[in-house]
C-alpha cells in the first residue's frame, strides 16, 4: 500500500531527550494539528542512550501520522535533521516541509502562522527569537552567532531560530548537506543568495524542562569556523 500524502513535514532531531519527548511530542501534536492540514511528524532518535528510541516508537505506534526514526549513532545536529526530511520526502513529498528542535524549548503554538505564511507565499518562514529565557551562556551563544551572520552581510535575523517551514521544492533544490549546527545559516544564506522570500515570527526561547542544552562553546567555536570556511566559497558536501 503506498503511503497517504501529506501536505506538510516536519523533522525533530532528538538525542539523549527520553525526559521530553511526551512532552515536546504532545505541543507539536496540538500544532501541527491547528494548521488544519494533513501531515507527518518525523521523529529522529538520533543515536540516543536513554529511552528516547522507546519513547517515540511508543508515540509512532499510538499515532499515524508519526514516523520513528533511529540512527544507531548521533549523526549531529543537521545529520539527524536531514534523515528525518529525507525520509518524509521518501515517504510523502510533501509540499511544505521543515524542523523543529526536541528540546521543547521554542513554543512550536506558532507552526500555524510559519505554514500560513508559505501558503501564501513565503518560501521559508521561521522563528525569530525576541525573548530570551534560557539563561545568560544561551544568550550570549546566540549574541556571537548574530555578529558574525551580519559581518557576512546576511539580511535575516536569528538564522538558527527554529521551527523552521520551507516550499519544500526550494529547500531541495538547495541540497543541504551539512551534518553539524551549521545547517540553519546554510539554508539561510542559500534563499538569500537566491532572492528567496523569507518570513519571520517573534518566539520566545523558553528555559529548558528536563536535560541539558547541546549548545556550547565548542558549538559555538564549530560555528565560527564554518562561516569563515563559507566565507571563503566552502560549500559542505
Amino acid at each position: 500500500m503506498s503511503p497517504v500524502p501529506v501536505a506538510l513535514g516536519l523533522a525533530v532531531p532528538l538525542y539523549q531527550e527520553g525526559a521530553l519527548v511526551d512532552r515536546v511530542v504532545d505541543e507539536l501534536v496540538a500544532a501541527l494539528d491547528a494548521t488544519g492540514l494533513r501531515w507527518c511528524l518525523a521523529l529522529v532518535d538520533n543515536g540516543s542512550t536513554d529511552d528516547t528510541g522507546a519513547r517515540i516508537a511508543a508515540r509512532a505506534a499510538a499515532h499515524p501520522g508519526i514516523l520513528a526514526l533511529h540512527l544507531p549513532a548521533n549523526a549531529g545536529y543537521g545529520g539527524g535533521i536531514l534523515h528525518g526530511l529525507h525520509a518524509l520526502r521518501d515517504r510523502h513529498d510533501p509540499a511544505l516541509i521543515g524542523w523543529a528542535w526536541g528540546d521543547g524549548q521554542v513554543d512550536p503554538a506558532v507552526l500555524p502562522a510559519l505554514v500560513a505564511d508559505c501558503r501564501a507565499g513565503a518560501d521559508l518562514a521561521k522563528v525569530r527569537r525576541v525573548r530570551r529565557e534560557d539563561g545568560r551562556r544561551r544568550r550570549a551563544i546566540t549574541a556571537v552567532y548574530q555578529r558574525a551572520t551580519r559581518a557576512l552581510g546576511v539580511a535575516t535575523p536569528d538564522v538558527n531560530g527554529c521551527p523552521k517551514v520551507f516550499q519544500a521544492h526550494r529547500l531541495w533544490a538547495l541540497a543541504p548537506a551539512s551534518r553539524d549546527w551549521f545547517l540553519d545559516p546554510e539554508v539561510v544564506f542559500g534563499l538569500e543568495a537566491q532572492g528567496a522570500r523569507i518570513v519571520d515570527r517573534p518566539g520566545t526561547m523558553r528555559p529548558r524542562a528536563a536535560g541539558r542544552s547541546k549548545v556550547n562553546w565548542a558549538t559555538v567555536a564549530g560555528f565560527s569556523l564554518a562561516l569563515l570556511r563559507w566565507r571563503a566559497g566552502w560549500r559542505p558536501r
